[in-house]
C-alpha cells in the first residue's frame, strides 16, 4: 500500500468501515510509516475531540493518543479473530466435503 491510499482510508478506519483485508493492510502500512501514522494520530485526535464536545463528557483529561493505540490494539484483535473465524469455516467445509465424498464412496460400493 503507498501513502495516498492510506491517506484516503484514515476516516474509513476511524469510522470502522474497513473490511478485514483493507484493515490489515491499513494498520501494516501506518505502523511501518511515520508520515501516515502522524496523518492517523491527527485526524483520530481530532475525532476524538469532537465526539468528547458531542457528549459532554467532564473527562477532558482522556489521552487521546494512548485511546488510538487501544484501538489499533482492538483493530489488531479484531483481524486475529476473523481471520480464525475463516480458517476455521474452511476447515469445516473440507470436513463437510471429505463427509460428503466418503458417504458417496460408501453408497458408490453398497450398490456394487
Amino acid at each position: 500500500m503507498n501513502c495516498q491510499t492510506a491517506e484516503s482510508m484514515v476516516n474509513r478506519y476511524i469510522e470502522h468501515d474497513l473490511s478485514v483485508n483493507e484493515l490489515e493492510d491499513f494498520l501494516d502500512h501506518v505502523e511501518n510509516c511515520p508520515s501516515c501514522y502522524d496523518e492517523l494520530e491527527t485526524y483520530f485526535i481530532v475525532h476524538a475531540a469532537m465526539r468528547q464536545l458531542d457528549e459532554e463528557s467532564g473527562d477532558s483529561s482522556l489521552d487521546l493518543r494512548e485511546l488510538l493505540e487501544d484501538d489499533i490494539r482492538r483493530s489488531k484483535h479484531y483481524i486475529l479473530k476473523m481471520k480464525f473465524r475463516r480458517a476455521l469455516s474452511g476447515v469445516g467445509f473440507c470436513t463437510l466435503i471429505a463427509g460428503l465424498g466418503g458417504f458417496l464412496i460408501y453408497i458408490i460400493m453398497q450398490t456394487l
